[in-house]
């Protein structure tokens, strides 16, 4: 069974996305998210969050904490952070969206990554 790991790198992808959609500043962000800044400036330096914290700021960031689980492999090898990540992070910063809508796009936006990987794979 492969290891699974936390992508770092697109949960601080996605509370940038989130920031500047909102217009807030870091410290801001980890008042609302009931974090310490340093833990945001951990993150953003590619450590870990403990589990308590990583709840929180996917709980904030109204993205499914799977999202973020990866293959330490496939991590290993990626040079970008998950593409649906930060899509998932400005669709849900969107005041003029309600929440089915926010739903339904995130659906069609992963349908479109999944194909795209797909028809890669098998090229």
């Amino acid at each position: 069974m492969p290891d699974t790991v936390i992508d770092v790198t697109g949960l601080a992808s996605a509370l940038e996305t989130r920031v500047k959609a909102d217009e807030i500043s870091w410290r801001q962000a980890a008042g609302q998210i009931g974090v310490s800044p340093s833990l945001l400036t951990r993150l953003r330096n590619d450590q870990r969050p403990d589990l308590d914290a990583f709840a929180r700021i996917v709980r904030w960031l109204r993205i499914p904490a799977d999202q973020f689980m990866v293959d330490a492999h496939e991590l290993a090898t990626r040079d970008e952070p998950e593409l649906g990540s930060s899509i998932n992070a400005l669709l849900r910063a969107r005041s003029d969206l309600d929440e089915q809508d926010k739903q339904h796009l995130e659906s069609i936006l992963q349908s479109g990554i999944d194909y795209f990987r797909s028809t890669r794979k098998s090229s």
